[in-house]
């Protein structure tokens, strides 16, 4: 692909654009390697060496974690702007796979580049500091809610976070029924089953490729006990 500089970036959320300033946003345009991705392509293998960064030009991808018996559990689900690998920092391996969800253009930063990035910028590093704080609480609330969750609750609480997330002007969201319930930490007759309720319930329309909520309210009520933002 073609290298677009980081200051021309169509991705206003990048990471490097809203932590960075001039001079780092020119660094990173020097060294960075955008690439094409198609739809179900690994971009980061779990077990892999860890080479660097990954910053999200455009796309959808899911970070996942395989379990026993090979069972993988969808841990986070990013967009254009998210960072990918971050969580092997400082390590050997990554920790996680990452797999993209459609067509997706990323750009890739080497170990050396980023360990000078953040020696050059304090604030770089701070925000990054800060990402993975947000990032622990959140991992740390979903561990605690799925423990107590019903499976109801738990496919309610899935859609929220990627409606948040993939919502569209229709208030649609285009995500793979397997891919949801492996968000859920449920299989896919459980989430059928829970889809097929809602659905009568007139919370949501369903089809083949795409599930619109039409009571955003009554979803935020069927969780509202755990006290999640969304």
């Amino acid at each position: 692909m073609k290298e677009v500089a980081c200051t021309e970036c169509s991705s206003s959320d990048c990471f490097i654009r809203t932590c960075g300033d001039d001079q780092l946003m020119q660094f990173v345009s020097n060294v960075k390697r955008t690439s094409f991705y198609k739809k179900k392509q690994y971009v980061v293998f779990e077990g892999d060496q860890v080479l660097g960064l990954f910053f999200i030009l455009s796309g959808r991808i899911k970070v996942v974690s395989s379990g026993i018996s090979g069972k993988t559990q969808v841990v986070r689900l990013t967009k254009s702007g998210d960072i990918i690998g971050h969580r092997g920092l400082g390590g050997e391996t990554y920790p996680i796979s990452a797999i993209t969800m459609e067509d997706s253009n990323i750009c890739f930063v080497d170990n050396d580049s980023i360990y000078e990035a953040f020696m050059s910028s304090p604030k770089l590093t701070f925000d990054l500091m800060m990402y993975y704080s947000k990032e622990l609480r959140n991992s740390e609330a979903k561990i605690k809610n799925i423990a107590q969750m019903s499976v109801r609750e738990k496919v309610v609480d899935s859609l929220l976070y990627s409606e948040r997330l993939y919502r569209d002007d229709n208030n649609s969201i285009q995500i793979d029924r397997q891919d949801l319930a492996d968000l859920a930490g449920i299989n896919t007759e459980q989430l059928s089953r829970v889809l097929s309720e809602l659905k009568k319930e007139g919370i949501l329309a369903i089809t083949k490729n795409e599930i619109t909520i039409n009571d955003r309210n009554q979803l935020v009520d069927i969780v509202q006990p755990f006290n999640i933002s969304y």
